[in-house]
């Protein structure tokens, strides 16, 4: 009887100090979890889930790298067509100077130069266009430009540039020029213009005279080509 009371007391105790634990454990599972700042749970669920992955963002970089700079495009299809347009010029040029010579190449810009910059000016003392244009295209000048100037009226030509372009007929040279003038009055600025030419030159004489002088555009000083 004595034996039994004595494991009936041992049972309890254990069962006892089982409870103990378990209570204990809780405890102190309970008080870690206080412990830890909510805050900072929801601050790394929210980076977690908002930040994008490092593959995902070299894609992106690699789509933003890839996009055509459409500024670069236009630059480069400009830098083709002024090359096209040089090699058309130095061919026409290499043309001439095989059919007529280097020096009268030369010599015929410079008369095609001159002629332009008389008509611009208007220059109405006509022996200044002595062996410069021929005798025919100086009578039509002499009908385009006036004879009687304005007052205080200054035309002044800032530059010319020449080209060699495609001739009208075998034995001419016709150059093209892109020439920037402005007129004032009375020194004040009236008209600035920038417009393109083509000068016709003949061989009369030992000499390249102009013989025609027309302009692509409507609206412009010089005679429209047909």
């Amino acid at each position: 009887m004595a034996k039994r009371v004595l494991y009936k007391f041992i049972f309890l105790l254990i069962v006892a100090l089982l409870i103990i634990a378990v209570y204990v454990w809780k405890w102190t599972a309970d008080e870690e979890q206080e412990q830890q700042n909510p805050e900072s749970l929801f601050d790394e669920s929210q980076q977690e889930t908002e930040q994008p992955p490092a593959l995902q963002e070299d894609k992106i970089n690699e789509a933003l790298d890839a996009k055509p700079d459409s500024n670069a495009a236009d630059d480069t299809q400009n830098d083709t067509e002024n090359k096209a347009n040089q090699q058309t010029e130095d061919q026409h040029e290499t043309t001439y100077q095989k059919q007529f010579g280097a020096q009268a190449v030369t010599t015929a810009k410079e008369q095609a130069q001159e002629g332009l910059a008389l008509y611009l000016s208007q220059i109405t003392d006509w022996d200044k266009w002595d062996g410069v244009v021929t005798a025919s295209f100086l009578e039509e000048i002499k009908q385009d430009i006036p004879e009687v100037k304005e007052a205080n009226v200054e035309r002044r030509i800032e530059s010319i540039e020449l080209f060699a372009s495609d001739a009208t007929q075998k034995n001419n040279m016709t150059f093209g020029a892109f020439a920037s003038w402005h007129v004032t009055s009375n020194g004040r600025l009236t008209n600035q213009r920038t417009q393109l030419f083509y000068v016709t030159m003949v061989q009369q004489n030992d000499q390249w005279l102009v013989n025609n002088m027309v302009t692509p555009d409507d609206g412009m000083e010089g005679k429209k080509a047909k």
